[in-house]
């Protein structure tokens, strides 16, 4: 095989897997995010904690999405702080007793059945209070 019949086949055989991997992309996926902050780590009993939340999703086809706070006591179970529209939300806590809090955030939307689900939930980020 000469030179230029082996550059002609790689250049071919590159033009077809650039081709085929095109071909195979597969469909775009929407997109969400979210985030959680808290403005300390560690607080007294009725100090302050406050939390801000920020979350967008565009995976429920143009319905309405809420942006949820869960707080969570020691081992105990998650429950909800507050909600709002999709975007920024932010609340604030005052814990009576000492212990760690746990938060967290989520997208929460319907589905095409119109039933809650959630999209995203955050990372949890811990409170001490001492």
């Amino acid at each position: 095989m000469s030179a230029r019949s082996a550059s002609a086949l790689i250049a071919a055989s590159v033009l077809a897997a650039t081709g085929l991997a095109v071909a195979s992309a597969g469909p775009a996926f929407a997109k969400s995010s979210i985030a959680i902050q808290v403005s300390a780590r560690s607080v007294t009993p009725g100090q302050r904690i406050g939390l801000i939340a920020y979350g967008a999703s565009d995976d429920f086809g143009g319905n309405p999405v809420r942006l949820c706070l869960d707080e969570r006591v020691g081992h105990g179970p998650w429950r909800a702080v507050g909600c709002g529209r999709e975007g920024a939300l932010r609340l604030a806590v005052h814990p009576a007793h000492p212990g760690t809090l746990a938060f967290r955030s989520q997208l929460v939307g319907r589905n095409g059945h119109g039933r809650l689900v959630v999209d995203r939930t955050s990372q949890v980020v811990t409170v001490q209070v001492r």
